[in-house]
């Protein structure tokens, strides 16, 4: 295909890249010459700019597996991009990998950036509310835990009026405290995972 191969110094950055573009050629290899170049030429442009944004123009050769994969990374498998290309200028004489096709890409990463902060932010409001119990139970003792009574009572929490009656059906005893701090680790534990989650994914292509 006609376009300038970028020759990297570093055999493990050049092998990366001549696998990247070996795919991308043999998802387009049915695809008419034209079409071909013009999609090898946008992918191949797409990887110099961004190395440009990252080296000296004279220091591109030497890019780092690291830097290099970062930017593949971001791009996207060649499977993904090109089939939705093709799919969407089927009819068209020519395919670019435009603003759009970049766009998107990012759907699926942004839906997923937003499932994640939701999850989150669940996880941290039920460990602060497993907290406050927590203390809750030190300061009132009998006024807090978790009442229950087939068709009578469920209240998991502080007795806002106490009666014998309902006091009568806390399940936990003594076991309310050490189960609260179970469940505050496992919550803790929970949050610095998704956290952990949200670091992995991209914040921009």
């Amino acid at each position: 295909m006609h376009y300038n191969q970028i020759d990297f110094t570093n055999k493990s950055s050049a092998q990366l890249y001549q696998d990247y573009m070996s795919k991308a050629t043999a998802l387009v290899k049915k695809l008419a010459l034209e079409q071909r170049q013009d999609i090898l030429c946008e992918i191949n442009s797409h990887i110099f700019e961004a190395l440009q944004q990252q080296l000296p123009p004279q220091l591109i050769p030497d890019a780092m597996p690291s830097q290099l994969k970062e930017i593949l990374d971001k791009l996207g498998l060649p499977e993904t991009f090109i089939e939705e290309m093709i799919s969407l200028t089927s009819v068209a004489p020519s395919i670019e990998l435009s603003h759009t096709s970049v766009a998107l890409l990012r759907v699926p990463m942004i839906l997923t950036q937003g499932i994640v902060n939701v999850i989150y932010y669940i996880i941290y409001t039920l460990m602060l509310i497993a907290v406050f119990l927590v203390v809750a139970k030190f300061i009132d003792p009998r006024g807090v835990g978790f009442f229950y009574a087939p068709n009578k009572f469920f209240i998991f929490g502080k007795l806002i009026l106490q009666h014998e009656e309902a006091l009568r059906y806390e399940q936990l005893g003594n076991y309310f405290i050490p189960a609260f701090l179970f469940i505050i680790s496992g919550l803790y534990y929970s949050s610095t995972l998704i956290l952990k989650l949200k670091k992995s994914i991209p914040h921009k292509l």
